[in-house]
């Protein structure tokens, strides 16, 4: 049976933050077939058999099975979130599909802080995220703006 992990971001704030900071790198996988299976059935989207048909995904030419950018754009959004603590507001992501992931690659989620910034009395965060494959190929560049608490406010 498949065990589920879930636990709630940490509390952080607009000042734990500085520009140029690393992220901890998190590493989901091997990714399986099953993965995206799971991810289909949540959306109700199986419509792309070859997310998860390997006779299909060959007969279009492709190597195998491909797991799907949103897939992995979840993902990264959801790392974005655990990075940025609990009382966080996404308020802009943005990622692109530049390659592929494929059954039994990993997927290494990692981020840099790009600016912290305050506006209307509103306090920001924006940084760059990606996804690395055990190869060392970004296949998923993206972006995200966040607005977080202040600290003592």
């Amino acid at each position: 049976m498949l065990k589920v992990e879930t636990r709630e971001p940490e509390e952080r704030f607009f000042e734990d933050f500085s520009e140029g900071q690393e992220l901890p790198t998190v590493t989901k996988g091997p990714m399986m077939v099953g993965d995206q299976v799971r991810w289909a059935g949540a959306c109700d989207n199986y419509e792309s058999e070859f997310h998860h048909d390997e006779y299909v995904a060959k007969a279009q030419g492709l190597p195998g099975i491909i797991l799907s950018g949103p897939l992995m754009a979840s993902l990264l959004m959801t790392t974005v979130m655990q990075w940025m603590g609990r009382g966080a507001r996404l308020v802009r992501f943005f990622d692109q599909n530049r390659g592929s992931t494929m059954p039994r690659d990993l997927a290494h989620l990692q981020g840099r802080i790009r600016r912290t910034y305050e506006e209307a009395g509103k306090a920001f965060v924006e940084l760059e995220c990606w996804i690395t494959n055990q190869r060392g190929e970004i296949t998923t560049p993206g972006s995200a703006l966040v607005e977080l608490p202040r600290r003592g406010r």
